[in-house]
């Protein structure tokens, strides 16, 4: 497959279905009978006298009608072709059977035609307001389907600064710059639709989401697409947005190493397994930094995930297993002693075990006291890891305020992003919504 396939078919992934079908007979009024008040009535409100046709003109043209309403449009093409033979026809007469054959040539799919009537209809200067819109439309559908991109994305916006585009239309702008190869325009187009519905307060859709996605990586603009997977993790969580966003954050060469434990945090909450090595440094990290009993549970979830196994696995999770028993003996006592204290690391570590433990209604409040007293050694890793800890509460609100305030020059602020987007995501957790494609 060539590039400009590929190109082709990656942006066609994204499309709803309903822009590439043709658009239906019913939207030109082609049942109304010719030479009607419903004729006169549409020339009246766009400014023209009332026209009529030649009755030898007349009699073709409504044969041609009744073979559309019958949906045989092929043999309603064949008797517009020959009131087309009639010499001497007005513009009106014109206008009427491009008017028809526009529909007729679209109902089978004969694009050419189709785009070519269409903008008759829209030249003569006979349309409503509205009718200008939909046949712009029409013809936007028609060049998209023939591959004139540029043409196609001419006459979206044109439709669109008519008033009145379906909001497809935009998205149909968008995906013909992109496919016209005009990316730097349809990432201004991507960026302007984001914000036009942000301002109205909508949630812009998944598709224009994934399209601005797809743009900003035909762009290398590594920057804008991880901003596409943060919106798309909050708005429509999947279990690929979240996969592709984590990943993409990891790989920042800022983040310190200390900051990849709460990374790997986060995907186990999203119930994402880990590697061996994943879950040995997270346990070991947490040993270490004396949380048994966080240790304990990250080598649960790898030896139920079935990723460790071995002896040297077995017999580090006996000793944290014991280490974490002795700890949650002592936990009532150690923490009573550290609230007596001037100092916050010892409170604030008490409260985050009991995190770690499952009991965070009594955990939260001692990281509280214990962050807002002396002796923090890193506070942004504390607002980060008492962000964290609301966010696996439950505590969204709290939780995206917390994090919020972590400012780090080491990743802890866009670890803090991850864990905001995983604090905002909708409430139904990810769902299965495949990814945005590849980058080529």
């Amino acid at each position: 497959m060539n590039a400009t396939s590929r190109r082709h078919n990656e942006v066609n992934r994204l499309k709803p279905p309903m822009l590439v079908a043709s658009f239906a007979i019913a939207m030109f009024s082609v049942s109304a009978p010719l030479g009607s008040p419903a004729y006169a009535q549409a020339s009246a409100e766009a400014g023209k006298p009332a026209e009529t046709l030649r009755p030898e003109l007349g009699k073709e043209l409504k044969a041609a009608q009744d073979l559309i309403n019958a949906k045989q449009f092929k043999e309603a093409l064949a008797k517009l072709a020959e009131a087309d033979k009639i010499a001497a026809k007005t513009p009106y007469e014109i206008y009427i059977l491009e008017r028809l054959r526009g529909p007729a040539a679209a109902a089978i799919s004969d694009h050419t035609t189709a785009a070519k009537s269409f903008q008759i209809a829209v030249d003569s200067g006979r349309l409503t307001t509205a009718e200008r819109t939909q046949f712009s439309e029409a013809i936007t559908s028609a060049f998209y389907l023939l591959k004139d991109y540029k043409s196609a994305a001419a006459w979206a916006k044109r439709s669109i600064e008519s008033g009145g585009a379906a909001p497809q239309t935009r998205l149909l702008l968008i995906q013909a710059l992109v496919l016209g190869e005009d990316l730097p325009t349809a990432t201004k187009e991507a960026n302007a639709a984001i914000a036009d519905d942000e301002k109205a307060g909508k949630t812009p859709t998944q598709e224009l989401l994934r399209l601005a996605g797809t743009i900003a990586l035909r762009a290398n603009d590594d920057a804008a697409y991880v901003s596409m997977l943060e919106r798309l993790v909050i708005a429509y969580p999947s279990n690929d947005y979240w996969l592709d966003y984590i990943a993409r954050v990891a790989r920042n060469p800022v983040i310190n190493d200390r900051y990849m434990t709460d990374i790997f945090r986060l995907k186990m909450t999203l119930g994402q397994s880990l590697t061996a090595s994943q879950y040995m440094f997270m346990a070991q990290s947490a040993k270490q930094a004396g949380f048994p009993i966080d240790a304990q549970k990250v080598m649960e979830a790898g030896f139920k995930a079935g990723v460790l196994s071995t002896s040297e696995h077995k017999q580090f999770r006996d000793l944290v297993e014991r280490d974490a028993a002795d700890d949650i003996k002592n936990m009532a006592r150690s923490s009573a002693e550290a609230a007596k204290s001037k100092e916050g690391p010892g409170l604030f570590n008490s409260g985050l075990n009991y995190v770690y433990n499952g009991e965070s209604d009594k955990g939260l409040p001692m990281m509280e006291q214990g962050i807002s007293r002396p002796g923090i050694r890193r506070p942004e890793d504390a607002r980060l890891r008492l962000g964290i800890a609301y966010a696996i509460a439950g505590e969204r609100a709290k939780a995206v305020e917390a994090l919020a305030m972590v400012k780090s020059i080491e990743g802890g602020t866009e670890v803090a992003r991850l864990w905001t987007a995983y604090a905002k995501q909708r409430v139904g957790g990810a769902s299965s919504v495949p990814a945005l494609p590849e980058k080529r």
